[in-house]
């Protein structure tokens, strides 16, 4: 998730609403009739929605439960749901693109020098001009911010601070994300990032 809102409490809810619960947990209202629970509050009917990384979709689950209301951070817009499904797409792909036979890299390699050259500075070194790669700036803003951010906020950090623009892609904060997933999948404990929660970054330590 990009940003979360929690100014104003949840008092009800409606059939067919998403919603964020405190632990992080997607939660979509099934029967939005409230139940009094006494002193544990109010309760509604409600499914979890989980990312399934290896058919790179969203699931819902088949068991309807009871949630309670103080459970839920924030309700989702569709914008909102939709950039969550596509993070998990993006996630499913670059986990895809890591598990892939090591074969094709390695074989690549004596044949196809010159296109690995030309690829590195996109991602993984400072460009020719000498400014910072996508993923460089990524650190050097990650240490700045001393906490965990979004690819987007990186994005707009590194624009901000001249690190790195993006040169005129759609989606800069998608293909970040796909880099990192990336980086972490391949290089494990020494991987320079850490995902700590959903769509949030911060640096391996």
């Amino acid at each position: 998730m990009a940003t979360k809102t929690t100014s104003t409490k949840i008092t009800s809810v409606r059939k067919g609403d998403i919603y964020e619960t405190s632990s992080g947990q997607l939660l979509e209202v099934t029967n939005g009739r409230l139940q009094d629970e006494g002193e544990h509050g109010a309760s509604f009917e409600g499914r979890t929605i989980e990312f399934n990384l290896q058919t790179g979709n969203p699931n819902r689950s088949k068991t309807t439960d009871r949630f309670y209301l103080d459970e839920l951070t924030q309700k989702l817009s569709k914008k909102e749901y939709d950039e969550w499904v596509e993070i998990g797409r993006r996630e499913a792909e670059a986990m895809a693109d890591s598990q892939a036979p090591l074969v094709e890299t390695e074989e690549a390699k004596p044949t196809t020098k010159k296109p690995a050259k030309t690829a590195k500075p996109k991602s993984d070194s400072k460009t020719s001009e000498g400014r910072l790669s996508q993923l460089d700036a990524a650190v050097k803003v990650l240490i700045e911010a001393g906490e965990p951010m979004t690819t987007k906020a990186m994005i707009e950090a590194m624009a901000a601070q001249g690190y790195w623009t993006s040169p005129g892609g759609a989606t800069p904060w998608a293909t970040l994300y796909s880099a990192l997933i990336r980086e972490i999948a391949n290089k494990g404990n020494e991987s320079r990032f850490a995902k700590v929660d959903r769509g949030q970054f911060a640096l391996n330590k």
